[in-house]
């Protein structure tokens, strides 16, 4: 008798060890992941869908795949909490022009999610172990966050001296080298698989900046040390050449310059669809009929200029979103007042490290733990959105990048048939 309880104790232990230590690599929309789970993956962009904040990147050759498995699509989604820097300042997606080579920090989505098969596309046909044409980190698709090259080697405290230019101004010699002396990168120590020294293209459409003017190829000199957005990574990786440069930034006030305008565009955007943040707690108030407290976290990589207008006596309207950051109408906002603002310290990942707890007046269905907010200040005016952005009365906006679901194209006869 007791071999069997100390059994039945062992097994029950079992079972609660496994509930209290989840997958560290899966996200899920309704809390922050664990930052031991995230996959570094990088690649170009070569489709958006700004509005549900999905699209395909076109994975780096980076000399662990199959040629055949070069170049396919790999479709991914921003978490409701994840972030994009482009120019070294925060940015949407619909800011990002494609072709532009992104650094991504990736999770799997919620188990299930990126264990079924997809269709086979038939590439193959005939040939034994037929492979499937997506990328073959495809499970790996819900993103974290998105830098460009210039945010990326920026935030690293890294960036690019110019060690040689070809005569006829076609080619440019570059190493990887800190900014603070000019030492150069060791690519095996860097980690992240990008070579300390490559070749590149130049052509027409570089464009070149030097300060507040746009300069010219004839304007570059060996020694600089210079920021660049590459493109054509990997379609040009398998010659002498490692990609083409898409922009170069010569010195300094070209970059801030560049920083500054971008962060400019960001924060009128959000000013006009509000910032992003997740719900951690909700408390009603008893006997107060739909008024109650709400407690959220703004997402991380927002600027801190508009997180700090917010402020205890500000007046405050928030919105329930989609995981997306949809919003279903434009006269949903509640406002929110009375608020406590507290700031924590090594905050999760995609969590800003600001926490509000706010009343509401009037709680809404969306009001919930672990669901995602609008919220912009009432000075700002009531946002307005376009009608892709809204979900009611109906999604104008209904976009597949990957194959059509097996389910609905089995229905397509019967709903044809019943026409």
């Amino acid at each position: 008798m007791r071999t069997f309880f100390t059994t039945c104790f062992l097994l029950t232990s079992s079972l609660f060890a496994e509930e209290a230590a989840p997958d560290p690599r899966i996200a899920r929309d309704d809390a922050f992941p664990d930052p031991a789970g995230a996959k570094r993956l990088s690649g170009e962009l070569i489709l958006v869908e700004h509005v549900n904040r999905i699209g395909i990147l076109r994975p780096d050759r980076d000399g662990t795949i199959n040629n055949y498995h070069w170049d396919l699509p790999h479709e991914f989604r921003l978490l409701p909490y994840g972030s994009i820097r482009y120019r070294n300042a925060p940015a949407e997606l619909d800011d990002v022009p494609l072709g532009t080579h992104l650094h991504g920090f990736f999770y799997l989505g919620p188990e299930g999610d990126f264990e079924v098969k997809p269709p086979e596309s038939g590439y193959f046909a005939g040939r034994a172990g037929s492979p499937d044409m997506r990328s073959v980190e495809s499970k790996w698709s819900r993103v974290l966050r998105f830098e460009d090259d210039f945010s990326y080697f920026t935030r690293l405290g890294h960036g690019w001296k110019i060690a040689g230019i070809a005569p006829d101004k076609t080619t440019i010699t570059i190493e990887r080298v800190k900014l603070e002396d000019r030492s150069a990168v060791d690519e095996k120590t860097a980690g992240d698989g990008v070579k300390s020294r490559q070749v590149l293209r130049l052509d027409e459409g570089t464009s070149v900046w030097k300060g507040r003017e746009i300069a010219a190829l004839d304007d570059l000199a060996t020694g600089q040390v210079v920021q660049i957005n590459f493109t054509w990574v990997g379609l040009l990786g398998s010659t002498k050449q490692d990609g083409l440069c898409r922009e170069i930034w010569i010195d300094e006030e070209a970059r801030r310059i560049a920083s500054e305008r971008q962060g400019r565009i960001y924060r009128a955007d959000l000013k006009r669809r509000g910032l992003p943040a997740t719900i951690l707690k909700t408390e009603h108030l008893p006997g107060e009929g739909a008024r109650g407290h709400l407690t959220f976290a703004f997402h991380d990589g927002i600027d801190p200029e508009l997180i700090a207008a917010f402020q205890p006596k500000r007046g405050v309207i928030a919105a329930a979103a989609e995981p997306t950051l949809r919003v279903y109408d434009e006269n949903d906002g509640k406002p929110l007042g009375e608020l406590e603002i507290t700031r924590i310290d090594n905050p999760p990942p995609g969590h800003s490290g600001v926490v509000v707890k706010a009343h509401c007046w009037e709680m809404l269905e969306g009001f919930r733990a672990g669901r995602t907010l609008r919220l912009y200040l009432s000075e700002w005016g009531t946002p307005t959105r376009p009608r892709e952005e809204l979900l009611w009365p109906v999604d104008t906006r209904k976009f597949q990048v990957g194959p059509k679901p097996v389910a609905d194209r089995d229905a397509e006869p019967a709903e044809a048939e019943r026409k």
